[in-house]
């Protein structure tokens, strides 16, 4: 089990969490459902160590391997689709998930002249072709049409443990019921 404890945290004078805490599952799908603000992004951002909360602390993590896909894709602009993604696995493993996903006609195309939906596409490949106990996903399902939304659907659903922000019901439903939601 995962555990956020008297998590608070402050961007300025804003508050976002004040001493809240959280409990999440050994494994399965977890959506982080609710408007933007609330603090889904930096919830994730906790969890993953790129932001240390002022008070709390995160327990159930330590010596699991945690990926992440942000919600803008961070691709290396002058690699291919599948370089992007081999750059954490072996080209094997990334082209077989870049397929997956419907890529199999951008494996050698630069990242650069990829629609926004490949590009969050080849993010996630990429996510996934890291070796990980938990997928951290920050709106995964952004700039993509209902038959790749379908596809990456499928693929989230192959993680040991995912916690996938969104807030849009539609995408959530995806993973109704099988997911546990909170926020």
């Amino acid at each position: 089990m995962i555990e956020v404890r008297d998590l608070t945290v402050r961007f300025g004078g804003k508050t976002v969490f004040e001493h809240s805490a959280f409990t999440l599952p050994e494994s399965g799908i977890v959506l982080l459902r609710g408007a933007s603000g609330i603090g889904k992004t930096t919830l994730l951002r906790v969890l993953s160590g790129l932001l240390k909360p002022e008070t709390g602390s995160v327990t159930g993590l330590q010596g699991r391997k945690v990926s992440f896909a942000f919600q803008e894709p961070r691709l290396l602009e002058w690699m291919s689709a599948l370089q992007n993604v081999a750059l954490v696995s072996d080209p094997k493993t990334a082209e077989s998930l870049l397929n997956r996903l419907g890529l199999e006609d951008e494996l050698s195309e630069k990242a650069g002249v990829l629609s926004g939906g490949q590009k969050q596409r080849v993010s996630l490949a990429r996510a996934f072709a890291f070796s990980n106990d938990v997928v951290l996903l920050d709106e995964p399902f952004s700039g993509l049409d209902e038959e790749n939304k379908r596809r990456a659907a499928e693929l989230i659903r192959t993680a040991k443990l995912a916690v996938v922000v969104t807030h849009d019901a539609d995408d959530a439903a995806l993973f109704q019921p099988e997911a546990n939601i909170i926020l």
